[in-house]
């Protein structure tokens, strides 16, 4: 094990400052360096790198609970004391999101809709139950906004769209894109849940949400946390998408948000509410057993 410490951080410290405080000889290390590694000794360096590769294909953002499980499902048997000996070894170490601000000024709308969601974020069924809400995102030469639309039970993101306008019809194409992913929606109508914001308080928006037999819902004055999955993704992105969130121009900020959503969120990231499954994949297992639905038209 000291000679495997020496090896892990010789970039870090001379061979012979660590020998020294280790009590070895620098010759009984390079003799051991000199050695065929044992099919054990194998085995936990191609699981250390699995473990460098999956933190890092995390954005550094994933912790031992999460890389244990990617491991299990890749058919590794690991505990999670072994893969945080890995980190700790290898200097590995996820950064914190930071708790998310409120954000949304609810008190401007005229005609608000009813709070039918109520803060009822365990629903058990795929499209009963979507939010949306808007951020804005930093530019070089100003600002730009995303809104996105979220099934409440997948936490899968159906609708994004960024745009330099927060303007209604930025929303109605982050809706026009949720329905053609969906393409069928149940028979009964599903709840559209979002803040107060002018946008969703639109006649354009509200007519569009009548014809697709959607049900509005709308936080109440000043509680944000009544839409808290959708406020805890927009933290969670610009967490890890932190060294990307200054960006040059709005077609660098679609690029980013795009792929990151996409390629990663969508299809690949960890989500303990969902028994650490991606929400693709979560679905996929989840919609062969609710077949009864109706053209989103």
């Amino acid at each position: 094990m000291r000679y495997r410490f020496i090896d892990d951080h010789r970039a870090r410290w001379t061979v012979l400052a660590m020998s020294s405080a280790l009590q070895v000889t620098r010759q009984g290390y390079y003799a051991w360096k000199k050695r065929p590694a044992s099919a054990s000794s194998q085995r936990r360096g191609k699981l250390a790198e699995r473990v460098r590769k999956i933190f890092t294909e995390s954005n550094h953002t994933y912790g031992s609970p999460r890389i244990t499980r990617a491991l299990r499902n890749e058919g590794h048997r690991v505990t999670t004391k072994t893969v945080e000996r890995i980190m700790r070894s290898s200097g590995l170490s996820a950064e914190q999101k930071r708790r998310f601000r409120p954000t949304t000024d609810s008190s401007k709308t005229l005609a608000p809709a009813p709070n039918l969601l109520q803060r009822s974020f365990e629903v058990t069924q795929i499209d009963r139950v979507w939010l949306s809400d808007f951020t804005e995102l930093p530019c070089r030469n100003g600002k730009a906004y995303a809104v996105a639309i979220m099934d409440l039970c997948s936490r899968r993101i159906l609708g994004i769209t960024v745009s330099y306008t927060m303007q209604t019809q930025t929303l109605m194409h982050a809706l026009d894109q949720a329905c053609k992913l969906r393409k069928t929606l149940p028979k009964e109508p599903l709840i559209f849940h979002s803040d107060r914001g002018s946008q969703y308080n639109a006649d354009t928006f509200r007519t569009e949400l009548a014809k697709r037999n959607i049900k509005q819902s709308m936080s109440g004055v000043g509680n944000c946390y009544d839409n808290a999955p959708m406020e805890s993704f927009w933290s969670r992105m610009k967490h890890e998408l932190r060294h990307d969130m200054l960006f040059d121009d709005l077609r660098q900020a679609r690029t980013a948000v795009y792929r990151w959503v996409h390629l990663f969120y969508n299809r690949k990231r960890m989500h303990s509410a969902l028994n650490y499954m991606a929400p693709v994949d979560f679905e996929e297992q989840h919609l062969h057993n609710h077949s009864d639905r109706a053209h989103c038209q």
